[in-house]
């Protein structure tokens, strides 16, 4: 019979843990006898008895005979297939962890011995509390419980600890102003129209704010009726009125800066909706800002109605700009675009203009395309920044025919985003420009003679990976050559990589601040110059992608830079194994062995008691904070060692602390706490000797955890 070899059928991914772990704490009355956590090929022999022995009937989870593990292959993506050396049998290990789906609100996603990846329960994240508002956020894979806000007002109900009096009108709470001769107690002060209280300003057109000069004006709505209406503002907005006076034919750029969803129209009559010229929703940025902007073309002389539509109460600031007369840009659309030279920069004015062009990095504002023209082939360079600082801008470079997602090269945005092409032949191209608010950009295309390109540029023939030695990568010259799943825009590198065995394998991306990575998985035996897609993930650093029981046989890695910064990859692999559950390892004692070459782990700390603190737990926690479980480790030589917990059910901790001593000494950056996304990481590099490994929760929380643990050379 030939040696073991432990097999997986490549399913797409899905999420976690469930029933293994409640099959293995079931434990009746019995024999006494537990099966150890773990178990070791080489273990096999001694934990369990073969068919003949008189023991304890054979374990469930044998199937048909077999002499190899070629013949256990079930059909099922998410079970590790082996042929048992001891009962030659079959043996289909379920590994939740293939089930991933990345949706963390959904439940938690099992790998069924039967029916392969389903459904877990949805987190539900009630609290049991009347007075908040329970939701589960994909974002941050938290739950949040908000203040009761009927009227949404930003003040909770006075019932449920905040100030608001009527959490029936967002008009009144401890948050307004006391607006006077309203008979209204709006800020919940228990009086009504004190001294201090302010009168309703330009709530209508008799009372408009006169604008007639260039500067930043701050309008409230305290106090103000819904007296106007307007194609894009929400119904539930009340109004306040200004009026723009020109003295002669002018431009006139009106840009609103508010914390709230607002929106901005401009009429030629005031109170008459159907004269509407213009409007404009706000809209939410990276800074929490929303804008809104209007850039009235050749107002004749006179005065012009400006509606503002916010909540009621809210304050903003108008800065108003008096401009020459101008026309509104035409090169909307391919068809209309505007031809420019290279080399000579341009002002793309990216405000009231419409969504025609299809982009894999879309963003809310329209944009405006320009066209240019290659003489020769050629290396094409796109560099952008905003004029006024308001939004990040977006490029999109483009070939003929301009339309459609098949005709854009590379795209990026970003606060001075840049493109690279190489070698592009000669003829005409074009670039769409937009941003993530309405705002100027200034853009400028450059060419040069076609550059020869880096060894990792292409799948074709990639340079090999070393494992477990870090990849710098520079992504200077690289071009958006690969579309990832994960992350379509972007340069990117690929890199070969070649398992002798089956493997576990865990691909980790180092990413430059303030950018967003990728990295890939393909499968190069499928797939024609690229490979096919097996996994892919994204993120700030660190990118993390583990895929277990990979076959032996050649492998792409794909990485990703939107913004082309720096990256460092390290893949680092293990045999391939079967999950480890973690029952009970309550305390040092009770700790359960990761092999030195690392393993897969799979626990539940609900049932855990809290034996022992962390150095980045929330502060002021009762003695020994959250349940824990422990594990030990045990190292020969000094070693690079990651510890991952993605995919966890809830805010883990984790903790590594150096022994022998019990609980040990926590180790220097050896604490994780795993209230974000991605949950606790940790990349040490570690002296010989014993270690305690601590899977714990942040601020008391418990539940479902994974554990990863990778070896390396330092």
């Amino acid at each position: 019979m030939g040696s073991t070899v432990w097999r997986a059928s490549r399913p797409s991914s899905g999420s976690l843990l469930t029933a293994l772990l409640a099959a293995h704490l079931t434990l009746g009355c019995g024999s006494g006898r537990v099966p150890a956590p773990i178990q070791n090929d080489s273990d096999a022999a001694t934990d369990a008895a073969p068919p003949d022995s008189g023991a304890d009937a054979t374990p469930p989870d044998l199937g048909a005979p077999c002499v190899d593990d070629g013949q256990c292959d079930d059909g099922i993506a998410c079970t590790i297939d082996r042929c048992d050396p001891v009962y030659l049998r079959c043996r289909h290990t379920p590994d939740d962890s293939l089930c991933f789906d990345a949706v963390y609100c959904d439940g938690l996603e099992r790998c069924d011995r039967l029916l392969g990846c389903v459904e877990g329960e949805p987190i539900s994240c009630s609290d049991n509390d009347t007075c908040t508002i329970d939701a589960c956020v994909e974002e941050t894979q938290t739950c949040v419980h908000a203040p009761r806000d009927a009227d949404g007002d930003g003040d909770p109900d006075k019932n449920c600890g905040g100030g608001d009096c009527n959490d029936t009108n967002p008009a009144v709470s401890s948050l307004a102003l006391e607006v006077c001769d309203n008979g209204v107690d709006d800020d919940c002060d228990g009086e009504i129209d004190e001294e201090d209280c302010a009168a309703r300003a330009h709530d209508d057109c008799a009372d408009a704010l006169t604008i007639d000069a260039p500067g930043t004006y701050r309008m409230s709505t305290a106090g103000a009726e819904r007296d106007h209406g307007s194609v894009c503002s929400d119904p539930g907005h009340v109004d306040v009125v200004a009026a723009i006076v020109t003295s002669e034919l002018s431009d006139v750029d009106v840009l609103l800066r508010s914390s709230q969803p607002s929106a901005l129209a401009l009429a030629a009559l005031c109170g008459d909706p159907s004269s509407e010229l213009a409007c404009d929703a706000a809209v939410p940025t990276q800074t929490g800002e929303h804008f809104a902007r209007l850039w009235a073309r050749s107002l004749p002389a006179g005065a012009h109605p400006l509606y503002l539509f916010s909540p009621s109460g809210q304050s903003h600031d108008l800065t108003v700009r008096f401009r020459e007369a101008s026309t509104a840009p035409s090169n909307e659309t391919c068809g209309t675009a505007q031809l420019i030279a290279v080399g000579e920069p341009v002002t793309a004015q990216v405000v009231g203009v419409k969504k025609d062009v299809e982009s894999r990095c879309s963003v809310a504002v329209g944009e405006l395309v320009y066209r240019f023209t290659l003489p020769q082939p050629s290396d094409v360079r796109v560099f952008a920044f905003s004029l006024d600082g308001v939004g990040q801008p977006q490029l999109s470079l483009r070939r003929e025919p301009c339309v459609g997602l098949g005709a854009e090269l590379t795209c990026q945005t970003g606060p001075s985003p840049s493109l690279f092409a190489r070698a592009l032949p000669a003829g005409d191209y074009y670039v769409a420009v937009s941003a993530t608010a309405p705002t100027e950009v200034d853009f400028v295309v450059e060419a040069s003679l076609p550059s020869v390109p880096p060894e990792d540029e292409s799948c074709e023939s990639p340079p090999q990976l070393t494992l477990g030695v870090p990849q710098a990568v520079s992504m200077d010259d690289h071009t958006s050559d690969v579309e990832l799943s994960c992350l379509t825009s972007g340069a990117d590198a690929v890199y070969g990589l070649t398992l002798m065995a089956p493997s576990d394998l865990m691909l980790t991306q180092r990413v430059s601040a303030g950018d967003t990575g990728a990295v890939a998985l393909l499968d190069a035996a499928q797939g024609e110059v690229c490979g096919a897609e097996l996994a892919c993930e994204r993120g700030s650093s660190p990118v993390r992608l583990r895929r277990h029981a990979l076959a032996a046989g050649d492998y792409q890695v794909v990485l990703k830079s939107a913004r082309g910064a720096p990256v460092e990859v390290t893949a680092l692999r293990r045999p391939a194994g079967v999950p480890s559950l973690v029952a009970f390892a309550d305390t040092c004692e009770e700790a359960i062995l990761i092999p030195p070459e690392g393993g897969f782990f799979q626990g539940n700390t609900a049932n855990a008691n809290a034996d022992y603190a962390a150095g980045c737990d929330l502060g002021a926690q009762p003695a020994g904070g959250a349940a824990d479980q422990m594990l030990r480790l045990v190292l020969p030589e000094r070693r690079r060692v990651i510890f991952d917990m993605q995919g966890s059910g809830y805010q883990t901790l984790l903790n590594v602390r150096r022994g022998p001593d019990c609980p040990g000494t926590e180790v220097p950056r050896g604490c994780a706490a795993g209230y974000v996304p991605g949950r606790s990481y940790l990349d040490l590099e570690l002296d010989a000797g014993e270690y305690f490994v601590q899977v714990d929760g942040y601020n008391r929380d418990s539940g479902p955890w994974y554990l990863d643990v990778f070896v390396a050379p330092p």
